[in-house]
């Protein structure tokens, strides 16, 4: 907690606002997307599928296999208790459903499932986005895609096994193509982390956007995101703390920028 507080600290001096901002494209991320004040009709679908699970307690088991939680002593939890501690908040969904609508992805893929809060955001982006999306702890995947499937979702695919056997079996087993939006939310392990981004990048391509979530979780996500932001083939990273945005786009050159949303 003292090694968040004090980056988040670091952060917040880092941060700057549109006038500091050199790049055009990130100019027009920002303003176009991150502080995107517009009220749109989705959220309310958004804040429906949240309702649905607020107040809901039924025990899923969960199989961890990623760094633990460290709110939850045992893996028998309430779904309303996930939704509280394990799962994308509010103002968070709707970030990401920005970002999927502002580059129109047609294909997402996201690593950890959870309650499928940024899955259901990811869903609704546009009409033709198809969205798999990886969950370890089988009770999880089947309550989410049931509730999706409640909610109307149809173009959402989720799929039941650990992060290693669906990139290194799963993922391999077919033509996949490529992804135009990678979301990583799980397991936050640096070494982890850094794994499974090197064995993504043959599905990326030059306007895919990779997603971090909980960049600051500790000192070993924190060194491997700013890996990250020195990798070869990435040009522009953006940390807005909560999330950390990395880009392969040829017109940027390699720079790190900090936002605060």
């Amino acid at each position: 907690m003292i090694f968040q507080a004090s980056k988040y600290v670091q952060h917040l001096f880092k941060s700057f606002h549109l006038h500091g901002i050199h790049s055009p494209f990130v100019f027009q991320f920002e303003k176009k997307c991150l502080r995107d004040s517009t009220y749109y009709e989705d959220y309310e679908l958004m804040s429906r599928f949240r309702e649905s699970v607020k107040n809901n307690n039924t025990l899923l088991h969960i199989e961890d296999h990623g760094a633990g939680s460290r709110v939850f002593k045992s893996n028998d939890r309430e779904v309303r208790k996930i939704l509280q501690h394990n799962s994308s908040s509010a103002k968070m969904s709707k970030l990401l459903y920005r970002v999927a609508r502002n580059f129109e992805v047609k294909r997402v893929l996201e690593l950890g499932t959870s309650l499928g809060m940024a899955t259901h955001a990811f869903s609704l982006a546009n009409e033709v986005v198809q969205v798999s999306s990886v969950e370890a702890s089988k009770e999880v995947a089947d309550f989410t895609r049931n509730n999706l499937l409640s909610h109307s979702i149809n173009n959402v695919d989720i799929i039941q096994g650990t992060f290693s056997n669906f990139l290194d079996v799963k993922l391999k087993s077919k033509p996949h193509g490529t992804y135009d939006l990678i979301y990583m939310d799980g397991h936050h392990d640096g070494d982890a982390t850094l794994k499974y981004f090197n064995k993504l990048l043959p599905y990326t391509h030059l306007d895919t956007v990779v997603i971090l979530d909980d960049i600051y979780w500790s000192r070993d996500m924190y060194v491997a995101w700013r890996k990250l932001t020195k990798h070869d083939r990435v040009t522009a990273a953006i940390d807005i703390y909560d999330l950390g945005f990395l880009f392969f786009r040829k017109e940027q050159r390699q720079q790190l920028f900090h936002v605060l949303v």
